[in-house]
């Protein structure tokens, strides 16, 4: 096997799981990091046994053929497009662009070099959703017509951090990304409108709005929901608790629903399990019965199970090293970026946006 190797631009926490991946990657022989920083470099690189570089090094490398981009929001497309223009293959961390000029300009880019990009929609691979999708593929719950999702947290980004100052898209951008692309996934339907509310802030030195209520209607009646509130959990400051897998009752929540024509699936992070409805016609009503249910350890499988970053790295350096194209084009993920920025559109004006709207094409 012809080993490449790879760098990662962004060694903080995220770019931890990026390195870590890489490390594994039977793909892959050396891993270089990046940081603007050089003090910094030398640390983060100390810390996970990987070779500290600068960037015009990395570029000009021909032996690094995979990058990981895991930096701050600001700076993904001029760096993807830096490694796409070298030849490297790219894994990208969301959001696609801080504006959906950026994320299409992306696209143009992957067209005209003909390279490998992969956004990082990680929840593909993530054991969890998987399952949703198998058993929608599988008729157990008909026809999927409505997708509900809330999604409650606390303020966990700190204040003055790159996360807590940062302009452009952020919460819908970058975390709620997942969850709106996991709609279009179920439904496997491009989406009609989206209208989307926004309260006052309650988290006063965060740039961005810390609230969203977004409700998109897809072709044939189908509706989807997404309920966020970002400071309604108590604290865990030191790490997110979605990430740590930890088991709280404390207001977290992040709970998806899946209503279809013959049945229901709910997915739960926090209660570690996912769950299954029939329904059936009876003679007075309509019945409905918990058929199946899978349920597992946060400690040892949570991320694989909700969070599956490491894997989704796994796989892609594997279809890169190999060949093989991306199994996300970036147009696929721009049409999730799309949905992003119309909600963010509809909540700075007031309007229900359409998806042949101008602004968002």
């Amino acid at each position: 096997m012809k080993k490449m190797n790879a760098a990662v631009l962004g060694v903080g926490t995220m770019g931890g799981t990026h390195v870590e991946a890489a490390l594994e990657s039977p793909y892959i022989d050396k891993v270089y990091g990046f940081e603007p920083d050089p003090e910094r470099a030398k640390e983060r690189c100390g810390k996970y046994g990987i070779i500290p570089a600068d960037l015009n090094a990395i570029l000009a490398d021909p032996s690094i053929g995979f990058v990981s981009i895991a930096s701050p929001n600001e700076t993904h497309v001029e760096l993807a497009e830096k490694c796409l223009r070298t030849g490297k293959a790219v894994v990208l961390e969301k959001p696609m662009g801080c504006n959906l000029a950026e994320a299409k300009h992306l696209c143009d880019v992957e067209k005209e070099t003909g390279g490998f990009l992969q956004v990082g929609f990680e929840l593909h691979y993530s054991k969890m959703y998987q399952i949703v999708k198998d058993w929608i593929k599988a008729d157990l719950i008909g026809t999927p017509v409505n997708n509900q999702c809330r999604y409650y947290c606390c303020e966990f980004h700190k204040k003055n951090t790159w996360r807590s100052r940062s302009t452009g898209s952020f919460l819908i951008g970058e975390k709620l990304s997942h969850y709106l692309d996991l709609q279009r996934w179920y439904f496997d339907e491009t989406p009609e409108s989206v209208y989307s509310l926004s309260s006052a802030k309650v988290v006063p030195y965060f740039n961005h709005r810390d609230n969203h209520q977004i409700m998109t209607r897809y072709p044939n009646g189908k509706v989807a929901v997404l309920n966020f509130i970002m400071y309604i959990a108590e604290s865990h400051l030191a790490k997110d608790p979605l990430q740590s897998g930890l088991e709280v009752d404390d207001g977290h929540f992040l709970q998806y629903h899946i209503c279809g024509t013959k049945g229901a699936i709910e997915t739960d992070v926090f209660k570690h399990r996912i769950r299954r409805w029939e329904f059936s016609d009876k003679p007075e009503y309509m019945d409905s019965n918990i058929v199946e249910e899978i349920s597992f350890d946060p400690r040892e499988e949570g991320l694989l199970y909700y969070h599956n970053v490491h894997g989704q790295n796994l796989r892609v350096i594997e279809l890169a090293a190999t060949g093989q194209k991306s199994e996300m084009t970036a147009r696929e993920a721009f049409e999730t970026m799309k949905l992003c920025f119309a909600a963010e559109l509809s909540e700075d004006t007031g309007e229900l946006i359409r998806f042949n709207d101008p602004r968002i094409g």
